[in-house]
């Protein structure tokens, strides 16, 4: 590849994830993830602690990332969020094409980066263009193996700590990142015991700079909580809560649903990928079964896909979302595959080529073009509460606190008023969450049992100067109105009906 044409490339590399991504630039592009993590950033921002004044089951890196955005561009600036996105999009899409170009040729790099800024969006809007844990985690999890394979040839102690380290980073964005720590280590293993690369020496310690890096990211964030006072929830929070969650009940029924309606679409509507990715891995799987030489750079790969896309299994839910942690190793094994399928072909018949040609295009421009537009379409209905937010702000001062009821922490962030209680989503309090089946979700029985001890607490410390019932008009919430829970009944005699606004009911305190 000349620099001419590299150059090109990068610049194809940026265009596509801008052009891709320009919804979210616009007024009313949001998603409800990134208003849990507005809401939780904002009560940080006021002086409150994550996990104990504002929790959720998410690690604190994307509360962290809003809060730092919203501290230097303004509260709830979605607009320089975005733009943040964008940015790692495109950041993640260069280091894989590094990555592609070091492991196999340029055009392959190049083919790994464009595949990326392509399929990373070709699915629904609400899981690609939210600026979500699953984009953020990527680049450090990319400059991670990127750092890796810089140090492969003699593995020392520098570049190892800074992969491990790297890991770590991305494990306090988004847990299943974890993951990456055990496909380094195997790599390593493979390399000593297997290809003979390295002697046992050398692997132990290239392994112990790995996980002292990892180690090193997470203790740095404990030992900030132990003195914040908060660790402890951090724990129960990140963790343990977090594993309740995971293993909450759902349904045979249930999980097949999940699998034809959003696994198997989005692997359908990023077929190129997963086909030409899949043969680069039956390509190099042939080559170890024949005991052929295979690259630990190759191992890798494979190690860091197979993995990542077990870790979608997690739950048995199936977000879209949670599929966009596996493009990035995808991208880069399809990338080398359709690298080799391009430089055949080219030399096919005229015609043959041709249409292999608009075939190929048709599959990554069809998917992403069709889920652009639909992007535009439906950016209008995301501001559908800002009536609410209006009433919010004229009926409270600023140190007021509210509370909603329901599943709608943008009222929170977008008002500007702190959460009477620790909750920023009332799913906590009674098991319904979105990704579980109906007939469980409205048993109203929390995964965690001390969830309404802790909402007590909080309401007795500072009661909400409103109520926000979202239960009389959102279907989600129609099964769960507030006198069903008997802690919540005993404080609605303290409340009057103030008004009623799309269909949402506002209580006073009186």
């Amino acid at each position: 590849m000349t620099r001419r044409q590299s150059r090109w490339v990068n610049v194809v590399i940026i265009a596509l994830v801008v052009i891709l991504r320009t919804p979210t630039l616009l007024p009313s592009m949001y998603n409800i993830d990134e208003a849990y993590y507005s809401a939780i950033a904002s009560d940080t921002l006021d002086g409150g602690a994550v996990y104990r004044t504002a929790v959720d089951t998410k690690p604190p890196g994307m509360y962290y990332i809003y809060a730092g955005v919203f501290r230097m561009a303004g509260r709830n600036n979605l607009f320089a969020i975005h733009l943040l996105a964008i940015f790692v999009v495109v950041a993640t899409a260069l280091v894989l094409r590094r990555i592609g170009a070091r492991v196999a040729d340029d055009w392959a790099g190049a083919w790994s980066g464009i595949g990326y800024a392509v399929f990373v969006h070709a699915y629904r809007p609400g899981d690609t263009l939210g600026a979500n844990s699953e984009i953020f985690a990527s680049l450090p999890l990319a400059l991670s193996v990127l750092a890796f394979f810089q140090d492969l040839k003699k593995p020392a102690w520098g570049l190892m700590f800074l992969s491990g380290a790297l890991v770590g980073v991305a494990t306090l964005i988004r847990q299943p990142s974890a993951v990456n720590l055990g496909v380094i280590l195997a790599c390593l293993a493979y390399g000593s015991l297997i290809s003979r690369t390295y002697s046992l020496a050398r692997v132990l310690v290239a392994a112990s700079a790995v996980v002292v890096g990892f180690i090193a990211v997470i203790a740095a964030l404990a030992w900030y909580y132990q003195l914040q006072g908060n660790l402890h929830d951090a724990y129960l929070w990140a963790w343990a809560f977090a594993i309740r969650y995971v293993e909450s009940e759902t349904t045979v029924g249930y999980v097949l649903k999940r699998l034809l309606t959003v696994h198997l679409a989005v692997i359908l509507l990023s077929s190129l990928l997963w086909y030409f990715g899949i043969w680069q891995i039956v390509a190099t799987l042939s080559s170890f079964w024949r005991r052929r030489a295979v690259s630990l750079e190759a191992v890798l790969l494979i190690l860091w896909f197979g993995l990542t896309y077990l870790a979608i299994f997690i739950g048995w839910r199936f977000p879209g979302h949670y599929h966009l942690a596996v493009i990035p190793p995808l991208s880069i094994l399809a990338g080398q595959a359709f690298s080799r399928f391009f430089a055949e072909q080219r030399h096919s018949p005229q015609l043959r080529w041709r249409w292999i040609r608009a075939g190929m295009i048709g599959a990554a421009a069809v998917p992403a073009i069709a889920f652009l537009m639909v992007a535009f379409s439906v950016r209008a209905q995301a501001y559908h509460f800002l009536p609410v937010v209006q009433r919010i702000v004229k009926e409270t001062s600023a140190n007021d606190r509210i509370f909603v009821w329901g599943t709608s922490p943008q009222l929170y962030s977008f008002s500007g008023r702190r959460m009477a209680t620790r909750f920023v989503s009332c799913t906590h309090l009674v098991g319904a969450y979105a990704s579980r089946p109906h007939e469980v979700r409205d048993r109203a029985q929390s995964v965690i049992p001390e969830s309404w001890q802790m909402f007590q607490t909080d309401w007795e410390a500072h009661p909400p100067a409103l109520i926000i019932d979202m239960s009389t008009v959102d279907p989600f919430w129609s099964a769960h109105p507030m006198t069903r829970y008997p802690v919540l009944r005993a404080y609605l005699s303290q409340y009057r009906v103030e008004g009623v606004i799309n269909g949402e009911t506002i209580y006073r305190r009186l």
